[in-house]
């Protein structure tokens, strides 16, 4: 039942953005006189379709779908001498451009409509992301507790960019994975430079350095018998401390261990009121460990933010322009080699992605929606030959040289094209497979 799900979650998300990518594209070439042989969702052997009016646009579902296309007159293969008024080539070169910006354009206008409607309808907040980055823990034999950070240390910088919030470190340590990258910092009244080698971990590749903001811990569920029921602990309390000093999410299981069998006293928060709670924790057997019977995750202070039209419409351009950036700033990583191609997803992942952002509610589907929305338009404009950004090129080169390509020439371009990003599918389906095994790549190349 879960493929089933994942399934329908990404056939929904990838159908909704394939269709208004292609009807972009449609919608352009009518508006510039084209005639639209085939609009299909999907890729391969046609399943069912039908032809509108006489002469018209068949629109079809086919076997593959993971994409879609609007197939033009006289756009695969045409006579140059003897062009139909009605064929894409017969157009001039502002007109074709024009159609093909159309399908990465309403990708980017989809995820930019979708952002401000979130923005309008109210998004939740952490608030420490906005925050100043001052560490409040740090983990043992971390990169971070390596290179002498402490707790009470303002983070100034990564790399030579400035950091002035908790968002901005965050993404700063996760693209950077397995990277020396020099820290600058203010401990007390002094400012003070380190470099910190950040780990990896994770499938993704994600970078890891063992800092943490203020994070108190929440307990989701408490064991019938255990330690903490018998504390009176119930679910839905927060840890505020031990012992009368402030504990971190993720400094309690260290503290846990520490305490071994000696009482702990809890200061908990439930609802608006503070308790005391006096918890033993127990010994787990045949094993050197300690445990109070609890389930938990970190929280943080979250509010709810709702913005008017104009406003919700400029805090989507700039969330955008900001993802934008992130995106390209990644493929350049990538392509230096300072970021793995394993941080890529594919449609298994993507269908991963997809089925638990519909079960956490329709906010979080559509902010996935709008975040591969603008992945998918973004990515169309790369100068591929087979995505429009090649169609883009061609047209660019043509222009530079005042004459047009051969159609042998572009047809081997865009083939070749094509081919590159059968690859590129394969090695990502590929990396998807190799996310959910257990050693990684090493599972599917063992030699």
């Amino acid at each position: 039942m879960s493929i089933v799900y994942q399934v329908f979650a990404f056939l929904l998300m990838f159908g909704i953005i394939v269709l208004v990518h292609e009807f972009g594209h449609f919608a352009a070439a009518r508006l510039m006189g084209v005639r639209v042989e085939t609009f299909s969702f999907g890729f391969g052997k046609r399943l069912f379709g039908r032809r509108m009016g006489k002469g018209g646009t068949e629109f079809r579902l086919s076997a593959i779908p993971l994409g879609g296309y609007v197939k033009m007159a006289g756009e695969e293969s045409y006579d140059p001498a003897d062009l139909k008024p009605d064929e894409f080539y017969a157009k001039n070169r502002a007109q074709r451009i024009f159609i093909l910006l159309m399908g990465p354009g309403m990708n980017i206008l989809l995820a930019f409509v979708i952002l401000a409607l979130i923005f309008m309808t109210g998004v939740n907040v952490e608030r420490y992301h906005q925050q100043p980055p001052v560490i409040d823990y740090v983990q043992k034999s971390s990169p971070a507790a390596d290179a002498g950070l402490k707790p009470g240390d303002l983070i100034l910088a990564v790399d030579g960019r400035e950091i002035n919030n908790w968002q901005q470190l965050e993404y700063a340590i996760g693209a950077n994975p397995d990277q020396s990258v020099a820290v600058k910092f203010r401990r007390g009244r002094q400012v003070m430079e380190t470099r910190m080698r950040i780990s990896s971990i994770t499938e993704y590749s994600l970078g890891y350095a063992g800092l943490h903001p203020e994070f108190r811990t929440m307990i989701e569920s408490v064991e019938p018998g255990s330690p903490a029921e018998q504390a009176g602990i119930r679910a839905g309390d927060l840890i505020l401390a031990v012992d009368d000093q402030a504990v971190n999410y993720f400094e309690l299981p260290e503290r846990i261990q520490r305490a071994g069998k000696t009482p702990m006293h809890l200061t908990i928060q439930r609802d608006q009121e503070h308790l005391k709670a006096v918890v033993i924790p127990e010994k787990v057997e045949k094993e050197e460990r300690y445990r109070i019977g609890i389930a938990m995750k970190p929280y943080s202070l979250s509010v709810k933010r709702y913005f008017g039209p104009l406003a919700a419409m400029s805090r989507s351009a700039r969330e955008l322009v900001r993802l934008t950036t992130l995106t390209f700033d990644a493929f350049r990583k990538m392509v230096v080699g300072r970021l793995s191609p394993k941080n890529l997803s594919g449609p298994i992942e993507i269908a991963r992605f997809s089925s638990r952002a519909l079960s956490s509610g329709l906010s979080s589907f559509f902010m996935l929606v709008a975040f591969i929305s603008l992945q998918l338009g973004i990515v169309n404009l790369f100068p591929i030959p087979a995505l429009d950004g090649g169609h883009l090129m061609i047209f660019t080169l043509e222009a530079i040289l005042r004459r047009d390509f051969s159609v042998r020439l572009k047809e081997g371009l865009i083939t070749g094209g094509f081919i590159l990003l059968i690859a590129l599918m394969v090695f990502v389906i590929l990396n998807d497979v190799a996310k959910a095994l257990p050693n990684g790549w090493d599972s599917l190349l063992p030699f």
